[in-house]
């Protein structure tokens, strides 16, 4: 009888010792499709724009893609020519406007500027961001996702310069509940902000950096966002969302009120769909959220795991939707995959 005692308290031991030495690495507690072998965690990133997977500055040039920043839709424009905003694809081009010095125009030393479309060293951007219903320019959202492994507090400052303007916010993905948002820069030539926070609790989930950016002077647009985030108490609980940490694939809707019925956004005709309701419904066809869109014509349905998805507008009287047909679209996401889906509404005559 004492034996088998004996070997209970043997193995009660032994058990606690290999508990002991799995929880080193922070892994204990997590579930395993929440951490994977490949998620490096960290009490630092470095979040600047132009940045790459080894936290070197990418040198600015034709074609050159942030790893990390994307972009999350293709806002309506004024009326333009520019063949450039075809090529607008979720992508977050570094560009090389002219040829500018490091810290020239609104680059800053550590970082490099971002646009929407790949401007090369010599093309312009001939386009500005049409108006909504508040007379406030659409602008282009760019995304700096990151994964939080462990509950904990962050700290960040950061700086920031664009033409023309730009704001910033701290989303949290799962509910697209917005934590901290920045003032706004506006272009004069010379400035800088800066946009500082501490002790903002973060459960474990999906994050992010947006930056929404618009055109008003129909020569060329981009952006730069220089600084880190980190752990308040130094704990390693936060990673890049590109080593599969957490599951951040995005829908973005645009509703565009197509009032001619040409299936193509006219600034000089068309309007923009505030107030209108969408079902997101997952492969079973079981609605799973349900958003109404914004002033700008916009939801944005992120922090969605891979898998397959069906975007339901529900209709309004004295409307009938031409594209997509029959008011709905599905769409297979993977990766931390964005897609950008736009509605276009006839009116029923």
């Amino acid at each position: 009888m004492k034996t088998i005692k004996n070997s209970k308290i043997i193995l009660l031991m032994l058990l606690l010792f290999i508990t002991i030495v799995s929880c080193k690495d922070e892994a204990c507690g997590y579930d395993e499709k929440q951490f994977p072998d490949t998620c490096v965690l960290e009490s630092e990133l470095n979040l600047s724009t132009g940045i790459d997977a080894n936290g070197v500055v990418i040198p600015p040039g034709s074609g050159v893609i942030d790893p990390f920043w994307r972009l999350l839709n293709n806002p309506p424009l004024i009326t333009c020519s520019d063949p450039l905003v075809s090529t607008i694809n979720g992508n977050a081009y570094v560009i090389n406007y002219n040829d500018f010095a490091p810290n020239n125009w609104v680059n800053q030393a550590g970082s490099t500027t971002l646009a929407p479309v790949d401007l090369g060293i010599t093309n312009t951007f001939a386009c500005n961001n049409a108006n909504n219903s508040d007379d406030d320019k659409v602008p282009y959202i760019f995304e700096r996702p990151f994964c939080v492994l462990k509950d904990t507090q962050i700290d960040f400052s950061f700086t920031f310069k664009a033409d023309d303007q730009i704001y910033f916010e701290l989303i949290d993905n799962s509910n697209n509940l917005v934590l901290s948002t920045s003032s706004t820069y506006i272009w004069t030539g010379t400035g800088i902000q800066t946009w500082t926070t501490t002790g903002v609790f973060l459960s474990s989930g999906s994050y992010s950096i947006r930056g929404y950016l618009v055109n008003v002077h129909n020569t060329v647009l981009g952006f730069s966002l220089l600084g880190n985030l980190r752990t308040t108490n130094g704990d390693e609980s936060i990673s890049n969302n590109i080593e599969g940490c957490c599951e951040n694939n995005v829908i973005n809707i645009l509703n565009i009120l197509d009032n001619d019925c040409s299936e193509t956004y006219d600034s000089t005709i068309d309007g923009i769909g505030q107030n209108w309701v969408f079902n997101l419904k997952d492969s079973s066809n079981t609605i799973i959220r349900t958003a109404t869109t914004d002033v700008n014509g916009n939801i944005i349905f992120s922090g969605l795991p891979d898998g397959t998805y069906t975007i339901e507008i529900v209709s309004q009287s004295g409307w009938v939707t031409q594209i997509p047909a029959l008011g709905t679209i599905t769409v297979t996401l993977a990766n931390n995959e964005v897609k950008i889906i736009e509605f276009f509404n006839c009116i029923d005559i």
